[in-house]
């Protein structure tokens, strides 16, 4: 089985209607000399997927899947990227990776539904930004959230330096071709324009185009705030031409190399952090609001019984919360779990999954975040 790292939120796995599931958070270090210990830890983790998967499925369909997560343990490009951990979801036809932007705790599941609350959180939370890091050659791009930050990998044929957006036009744009000496002479070059001229022309250029891929493959897929890294003599220029509605006015006036990621990562959430708190007191009161109007709720059945009939327009839910069980998607009674069943369900995985499905938003944020003690609550459309 092939699997794929993802590049996008949510990936096309969620929509597969399979009945057995894995889930994997695998927590990483960053240092390189711990890989190997990482590498026994994701071992003991998938001879637990093994036993739960022998249980459940034949044996050629168990063996195949166990053998494409052997597969991504003796990868080295996958593993030499990793930061706080890694994400894996996989059915017996499909397999993702999402590398983690923050730590994760050490879960090795099978299920009917994928477990995605701490995915929810590392890719929808209200904290989520992107970082394009900008100079005369070439651009970088980093996301973080209020914990986590990495850098974007980007894949090997895309676009990255001035040289590939301008290709032949560049170096030569200002310079006139001519040849003296008769047929076999080298080729001699003459400038008819100033050279600084026609290079902050290239470069305006250059950034004109990287800010339109960046839109394009990155800020319309995430519609996160991008903040722009860069010399201050880039961002009025940057600024001027962007088309990118994601582009927050404030960023970093700095040389793309004078920062550290730790210290970019303390800028970028210095930027970042007011209008996180913002968006956290508008979706509270947004709740008390809708509450006192008998449009919200904070008891799991009720917002259950909501979720499967489309009536769930926002699902707050807590961060690392767990409510073992199912919601029944016919009736949404909850079903407790099954103490003999070695399926994990968590009934918060499923009320996630539910409204998700009927096209309602979902966010996770931090416990000292939440507006009720129940670990989720619920906005209604109506």
């Amino acid at each position: 089985m092939q699997y794929r790292i993802a590049r996008q939120f949510p990936d096309e796995i969620f929509e597969q209607s399979e009945a057995v599931n894995v889930s994997l958070y695998v927590p990483t270090n960053w240092d390189p000399t711990e890989t190997e210990g990482d590498k026994i830890l994701f071992s003991n983790m998938i001879r637990q997927i093994e036993k739960q998967l022998s249980e459940l499925i034949d044996k050629n369909t168990k063996n195949d899947m166990v053998d494409t997560l052997k597969t991504i343990k003796d990868d080295r490009t996958l593993w030499n990227q990793r930061l706080e951990g890694f994400g894996i979801f996989m059915n017996k036809n499909d397999c993702v990776i999402y590398i983690m932007l923050n730590p994760v705790n050490e879960i090795a599941l099978v299920g009917q539904r994928f477990h995605t609350k701490p995915l929810f959180k590392d890719m929808q939370g209200l904290d989520e930004y992107q970082v394009l890091a900008i100079d005369r050659q070439s651009f970088t791009l980093y996301e973080g959230n209020r914990t986590g930050f990495r850098q974007i990998i980007q894949a090997e044929d895309e676009p990255r330096t001035i040289q590939d957006f301008l290709g032949d036009e560049y170096t030569e744009s200002y310079l006139a071709q001519g040849s003296y000496g008769g047929t076999g002479a080298k080729a001699m070059f003459h400038g008819h324009k100033s050279k600084k001229d026609e290079v902050d022309k290239d470069i305006v250029r250059y950034l004109k185009q990287a800010d339109k891929y960046i839109y394009d493959h990155y800020s319309k897929v995430s519609e996160k705030p991008l903040i722009l890294f860069a010399l201050p003599e880039y961002h009025h220029v940057f600024k001027q031409h962007s088309k990118n509605v994601y582009l927050l006015n404030d960023g970093i006036k700095k040389s793309p190399h004078e920062l550290k990621i730790n210290d970019l990562k303390k800028e970028a959430w210095h930027i970042i952090e007011p209008r996180y708190q913002e968006k956290i007191e508008t979706l509270t009161n947004r709740y008390d609001k809708a509450y006192q109007q008998d449009l919200a709720h904070d008891k799991l059945p009720l917002i259950a019984k909501a979720a499967i009939t489309g009536r769930v327009d926002t699902l707050i839910v807590e961060a690392f919360r767990q409510v073992p069980g199912r919601i029944d998607e016919n009736n949404g009674m909850l079903i407790p779990k099954n103490q003999q069943n070695t399926k994990f369900d968590d009934a918060l995985d499923d009320l996630i999954d539910i409204v998700y499905q009927n096209g309602g938003r979902v966010v996770v944020i931090p416990e000292t975040s939440m507006p009720t003690d129940t670990g989720a609550c619920a906005i209604y459309r109506f």
